[in-house]
């Protein structure tokens, strides 16, 4: 483990500093559980300060929600406790549910408002008319804790947002040059390409978080608009290079190597995209050398000329990408709006598109967690352990913060550990330590060694989870109050319903969920045919917002899935090449774009359409990617050969989509003549120092 840095050091400063300014005030006012308010310090507190802010904001909403339907729920059911478990369980399952639909920090209000109700209620449930002024005392002391956690990140030393999210932003393009200058130099992607290649997308969606923090964190709302188009384009590298690969791929192989002038052409793009000393070209000269090439290419090597105007438009296209990278990325550093960038990339169908939620497997989880808080709360109360209740807050928690895993027990196992690691060092402190202590200056001593030392650890993700919990715990067990009170059977009471809480929801997990990544996967692929199925489908598209929505969760679907591929031990779902229906999808897409073909060209495009349309239904019925059928592929070469007698710009547009349709799920398969006949180019004359 690495010693932390001086950053990490200020952050644990600066949170020991604002929970001991929490729990000060919180004893001065008096309040009646001064400890929640310096633990919520821990909860809210973040390395960046718009995180801060905005966990802060929705942890105060989730806590109100909570508090309210705490006084709304327990008064009414409190003497009947059946109907009591059944509303608290459905309670947390119903807004464990609502949160699983926004994957982005905004979620934690649902979760808290979750596990709030029982962690209020069932603690009170033999004193109803206490409710409230304990709801109303946890809302205050709450708020307390989270104020002060912003207040001191937004004063003392503020780390901002802005700064770490343009790191990661030069990080995405230092990985996208390396991709791109591997895909142009071999026109492919060995196994660690790919394996980095699939990183970045999944790194590139991530930028969500930060994005939404952001807007805490900036006075103006432009650098966030920047971030998200960048996002938006940064998300769109793989399937551009992947559609730019397959025809240079072919060529490659057909001319027994490229011709000389389209290297060159390639290889002046990649100095460019490096950013070489000495490549004086700009976007616009690469993409006019492009266009005149292609004229002469094609007249050159005319069976080539639909893999040579694949080649030429995948390069265009990858140039312009490349400058709304750099233009994003220098708009983003300014943050001003005196020049707003011009963006060539059209990207619609990304920028705020549509996520893909598998509803039926959320409501699983949903359902799995308003059953654990409903079996512990019978279980509870018909045992009549008075200080119970801590157990079923306890399996409220881990199920609204796990059980959206594939394999929730892990994380649940490691909770416990925290648990009673922060339980001990509570009981250290409570019965060996806290009798010495007279004041509050001699309490902040006590406390800052564990607390500084442990907060060091909260920047890394492989430990914040810890670090939270340990602090957390450690600080409720003890019950810091304005006068020394220990009492040794109760503090063991809550700590064994907290452990035994933890045990029974750890079981519950294993016995709810042991199918790990392998049934969401399947789910996923399952959706993504079914989707694919449905753009080959001609009557699906009734607009273009369709088409949006489908490229939208499709991009989203693919970063679901590339982690979870190298979980399953199934080597049949392993081997799945969600990149390849990735490109598909696009191609698809531009496809459908081209509604002015005449109707003898849709009559021939139709049967290939209908037959992709039952190979990906096939696909999802059978559970497991198929291998495409020869139909298909004879289809194809018969539709471009239709398309190839067509002077129209729709004819020639859809007839590249048919090409890149080909190369994707046929890379291997020999061109056919008719469908490599060529097309009329895209207009320019012969390039300079091309022969004649």
């Amino acid at each position: 483990m690495n010693i932390p840095t001086w950053r990490e050091w200020l952050h644990s400063s600066k949170a020991l500093m604002a929970a001991l300014l929490a729990l000060y005030i919180a004893m001065a006012i008096p309040l009646d559980n001064p400890y929640w308010a310096m633990s919520s310090v821990y909860i809210v507190s973040h390395p960046l300060s718009g995180a801060t802010s905005s966990k802060s904001l929705y942890r105060a909403l989730g806590t109100f929600l909570g508090a309210c339907a705490s006084v709304a729920i327990v008064p009414p059911f409190a003497h009947q406790p059946v109907m009591l478990s059944l509303v608290i369980a459905l309670w947390v399952g119903a807004l464990f549910y609502f949160s699983q639909l926004d994957r982005t920090p905004r979620s934690y209000i649902f979760m808290l408002a979750a596990y709030t109700v029982p962690l209020i209620g069932l603690s009170h449930v033999n004193d109803p008319e206490t409710v409230f002024n304990v709801a109303l005392a946890r809302t205050e002391e709450i708020v307390l804790g989270i104020v002060c956690a912003a207040v001191i990140n937004a004063v003392v030393f503020p780390s901002r947002i802005a700064p770490v999210l343009g790191a990661k932003m030069d990080k995405l393009l230092e990985d996208a040059r390396f991709l791109t200058g591997r895909m142009l130099s071999t026109f492919d992607f060995d196994e660690p390409d790919r394996v980095r290649l699939n990183k970045t997308l999944v790194d590139v969606m991530s930028l969500d978080a930060m994005i939404v923090q952001l807007s805490y964190d900036e006075a103006s709302h432009l650098p966030a608009r920047y971030a998200r188009e960048f996002r938006s384009r940064m998300a769109m590298l793989l399937p551009q290079l992947g559609a730019l690969a397959d025809p240079l791929r072919r060529l490659d192989r057909e001319l027994d190597g490229l011709p000389e002038e389209l290297k060159e052409l390639i290889s002046r793009v990649n100095d460019w995209v490096q950013g070489k000393e000495g490549a004086a070209v700009d976007a616009r000269q690469l993409r006019e050398h492009s266009r005149h090439l292609e004229t002469w290419l094609s007249e050159s090597y005319p069976a080539q000329a639909l893999l040579i105007g694949g080649a030429m438009d995948g390069l265009r296209e990858l140039v312009t990408l490349w400058q709304d990278f750099q233009s994003l990325r220098q708009s983003f550093v300014r943050g001003d709006a005196v020049q707003a960038p011009e963006l060539g990339y059209k990207v619609r169908q990304l920028v705020g598109g549509p996520r893909h939620f598998d509803y039926g497997l959320i409501a699983y989880s949903a359902i799995s967690v308003g059953l654990s808080v409903l079996v512990g709360c019978l279980a509870w109360m018909n045992l009549g352990w008075n200080y119970g209740s801590s157990g079923i807050f306890m399996i409220a928690v881990v199920g609204c913060f796990f059980s959206a895993q594939d394999n929730p027990a892990p994380f649940i196992r490691s909770f416990l550990n925290c648990t009673l690691v922060a339980t001990l060092a509570a009981g250290i402190y409570l019965f060996g330590l806290m009798p010495l202590i007279h004041d509050f200056s001699m309490l902040a001593i006590a406390l800052a060694l564990p607390l500084l030392l442990s907060g060091t650890l909260a920047g890394r993700p492989q430990f914040s989870m810890a670090v939270m919990l340990f602090a957390v715990q450690m600080v409720s067990s003890i019950t810091i109050q304005d006068t020394y009170k220990a009492n040794f059977p109760l503090f063991a009471d809550h700590s064994l319903s907290m452990i035994l809480g933890l045990i029974f929801a750890l079981v519950w997990a294993r016995v709810s969920k042991p199918f790990g990544a392998e049934r969401s996967t399947r789910r996923l692929m399952r959706s993504a045919w079914r989707d694919l199925a449905d753009l080959s489908e001609l009557t699906t598209l009734r607009d273009l917002r369709e088409r949006d929505r489908i490229a939208a969760q499709m991009i989203d679907r693919t970063t679901q899935l590339l982690p979870r591929l190298s979980q399953v031990n199934n080597p049949q779902l392993a081997l799945t090449d969600t990149i390849r229906d990735l490109h598909v999808c696009f191609s698809l897409l531009e496809l459908r774009k081209q509604k002015s073909l005449s109707e003898p060209l849709k009559q021939q495009v139709r049967p290939l359409l209908k037959t992709l349309h039952g190979y990906y239904l096939a696909c999802a019925e059978k559970r497991h990617q198929l291998p495409p059928p020869e139909l298909l592929r004879q289809q194809l070469d018969e539709a471009l050969a239709s398309l190839a007698g067509s002077s129209s710009r729709s004819a020639r547009k859809a007839a590249l989509a048919l090409n890149g349709l080909s190369l994707c799920l046929f890379p291997e398969a020999p061109s056919s003549a008719a469908a490599d006949a060529p097309l009329p180019p895209s207009s320019g004359p012969n390039p300079v120092g091309a022969p004649a």
